[in-house]
C-alpha cells in the first residue's frame, strides 16, 4: 500500500509537474506570439511613418516646383505687361508725331496756297498795268500820227542849219526802216529819211517797257525826241517810244499748280 501510495504521489508530482510546464510552456508560447504581433505591428506602423514622410516630402517638392512654376509665370507677366506699356507709350509718341506732322503740312500747304494766290494778283496787276500801258501808248502814237509832224530836213538842210539848231530839241513820228543799238532809220509819210544816232544816255521804250533800240521791230511806229549834235551835226536821239504793229499777247495761264516767270494767273 505503502508503494502503491508512493507511486501514485509520484504520478500525480509528475503529472503536477508536467502540467505545470505544459501551462508554462503554453505562456511561453503566449508571450512569443505576443511579442511578435507587438513587433508586427510597430513595423508596419514604422513604415506607414515612412510612408508619410515620403508621401510629404514629394508633396513639398511638388509644392516648391509649383511655386517656382508660379514665380516664373508672374515674372512672364509683369515682363510681357511691361513691354506691352512700352509698345503703347512708343505708338502714343508715334500718333503724336504724325498728328504734328501732318498739321506742319496743313499749315504750309495753307501758307503756300496763300502765297501763290498773292503772287497770282501781284502778276494779274502787273499784266494788266502793261497791257493798259500799251493802249495808252498806242493811243497816244495814234493821235500824234494825225497831227502835222516837223519833218526832218534833207542832209544839206541839217548842215546848213546845224548850228541854229543845236540843242534844240525836236520829235519826229515815223516807220521804223531799220533798227540796231547804235541807230534807227525812220520814214514819215514818204518823207527824206531820217538817222538817228543811239547812245546809252537815249531812254528807249519799246510797248511800254524799257527795252534797246535794236529790239524795235522794222515797221514799228515810233516816235523819237532827238538834238542835233554842235560838234557833228547828227540828230541824236534823246527818247524812243515804239509800238509793235502786232500787240504782245498776254501769255497763256499757268495750269494749276505751275507759274512762269513775269506772268500771273487772275486769282479765283
Amino acid at each position: 500500500m505503502s508503494f502503491r501510495a508512493g507511486w501514485l504521489l509520484a504520478g500525480a508530482a509528475a503529472l503536477t509537474l508536467g502540467t505545470a510546464c505544459e501551462e508554462r510552456d503554453r505562456g511561453t508560447q503566449g508571450q512569443t506570439s505576443g511579442q511578435s504581433t507587438v513587433n508586427d505591428q510597430v513595423a508596419q506602423a514604422q513604415n506607414r511613418t515612412e510612408g508619410a514622410f515620403d508621401s510629404a516630402r514629394k508633396a513639398q517638392e511638388q509644392a516648391s516646383d509649383q511655386q517656382k512654376q508660379a514665380a516664373s509665370a508672374q515674372q512672364e507677366l509683369q515682363d510681357k505687361q511691361r513691354a506691352y506699356q512700352e509698345a503703347q507709350a512708343k505708338a502714343q509718341s508715334a500718333a503724336q508725331k504724325a498728328q504734328q506732322s501732318q498739321q506742319s503740312a496743313q499749315q504750309q500747304t495753307q501758307q503756300e496756297a496763300q502765297e501763290a494766290q498773292q503772287a497770282q494778283r501781284q502778276q494779274s496787276d502787273a499784266l494788266a498795268q502793261q497791257n493798259q500801258q500799251a493802249r495808252q501808248q498806242s493811243e497816244q502814237l495814234r493821235q500824234q500820227s494825225q497831227q502835222p509832224v516837223a519833218v526832218a530836213p534833207a542832209p544839206h538842210a541839217q548842215q546848213q542849219g546845224a548850228q541854229a539848231q543845236a540843242g534844240t530839241e525836236q520829235q519826229i513820228v515815223g516807220e521804223v526802216l531799220s533798227a540796231n543799238d547804235d541807230e534807227l532809220l525812220l520814214s514819215s509819210q514818204g518823207e527824206p529819211q531820217l538817222r538817228l544816232q543811239v547812245s546809252p544816255q537815249t531812254q528807249v521804250m519799246v510797248d511800254g517797257r524799257q527795252a534797246s533800240a535794236g529790239e524795235i521791230q522794222e515797221g514799228s511806229q515810233v516816235r523819237a525826241s532827238y538834238r542835233t549834235d554842235e560838234q557833228s551835226g547828227e540828230p541824236q536821239a534823246v527818247r524812243i517810244e515804239a509800238t509793235s504793229q502786232v500787240q504782245p499777247m498776254a501769255p497763256a495761264a499757268p495750269e494749276s499748280g505751275q507759274s512762269t516767270p513775269g506772268s500771273r494767273q487772275p486769282s479765283q
